[in-house]
């Protein structure tokens, strides 16, 4: 395994956006340059042996982690992938970098994901904290009568519904949540291990979905675990989506229009299961385009299409 290895996960209805994840690592880094591993949530055997043979991705085969009722997974075999992202140290003991792309992202440059491996190579976790000039609004709130305002921050309705203390979920309300679709850190970090100390608590009573990002979120802000915030590139999930003028890279909606690194389709569903759904695109001349957020669509490489 390379020193620096790019880990994502899915199961089989992921798996062409898992393809075209690959696919665009391999377009920047070899096998020997880069490590490529994929957890297994649900993969057929076909779609396995599919990227082994074409992307030399090691296939992650994990287990839960954590005691976790029957009647709370109903089957759902894909958030074992949720869980995993917190062993990845204990599934890649041999690797020194560890970087996570979720299944529904792709790297258009490589540039910021070298950015991240070279932050988290000094110790900390390299992050992209959704609190950003692409935020819709810096901090929810439900206005109720005369005047006072409910907190309905992410972070502190996860909180208290997994029963938090109060105390700690009230310092971590109005942080920025730190979005765990894309990170780097070290394999010997002390992060990992405070990190899933945090899940084992909150996932007992909270959604097994958001336990990662919530534990995280604990670990950084009550524990004090050192985080270096990337860029928006660096995992950019819109909605303010825009293009150059002739169509050919997403780029940053606001100035200076740096290209994205990680395109991250969080939320769009519909795009995930079809390359024909498309989003409105910005151009700089303040026109719009409509077009997939998927790699073939911006991406004229034969990998860029499943062969599975």
């Amino acid at each position: 395994m390379a020193a620096r290895t790019i880990v994502t996960g899915g199961d089989a209805v992921y798996f062409p956006m898992i393809d075209e994840l690959c696919a665009s690592v391999r377009y920047f880094r070899d096998a020997s340059q880069m490590g490529l591993a994929v957890i297994d949530g649900g993969l057929l055997p076909e779609q396995k042996a599919h990227l082994t043979s074409r992307y030399g991705a090691q296939i992650l085969d994990v287990d839960w982690g954590f005691k976790i009722a029957d009647w709370r997974i109903r089957g759902r075999e894909h958030l074992k992938v949720q869980i995993a992202r917190t062993f990845l140290d204990t599934y890649l003991p041999e690797t020194e970098l560890i970087a996570w792309i979720d299944g529904d992202a792709w790297i258009q440059d490589m540039a910021p994901v070298d950015m991240m491996f070279d932050a988290a190579a000094k110790g900390p976790m390299a992050i992209v904290s959704q609190s950003s000039r692409n935020s819709t609004h810096t901090l929810p709130l439900r206005w109720a009568a005369f005047g006072y305002a409910e907190v309905r921050s992410i972070l502190y309705k996860n909180a208290r519904r997994s029963g938090v203390k109060e105390s700690e979920a009230r310092k971590i309300a109005n942080q920025g949540t730190l979005n765990t679709g894309a990170f780097v850190l070290r394999q010997d970090a002390p992060h990992w291990q405070a990190w899933r100390s945090r899940q084992e608590r909150v996932i007992g009573r909270g959604r097994v979905f958001t336990s990662d990002q919530l534990s995280l979120g604990l670990a950084v802000y009550i524990d004090g675990l050192p985080v270096d915030l990337a860029p928006d590139i660096c995992n950019y999930m819109g909605p303010h989506w825009a293009c150059d003028q002739d169509q050919t890279r997403l780029i940053e909606r606001y100035m200076p229009g740096a290209k994205v690194g990680v395109v991250h389709m969080a939320g769009y569903d519909t795009m995930r299961r079809s390359l024909e759904t498309t989003a409105p695109i910005r151009l700089p001349d303040g026109t719009y385009t409509a077009k997939s957020l998927r790699r073939p669509a911006w991406v004229n490489d034969p990998a860029a299409k499943p062969l599975v």
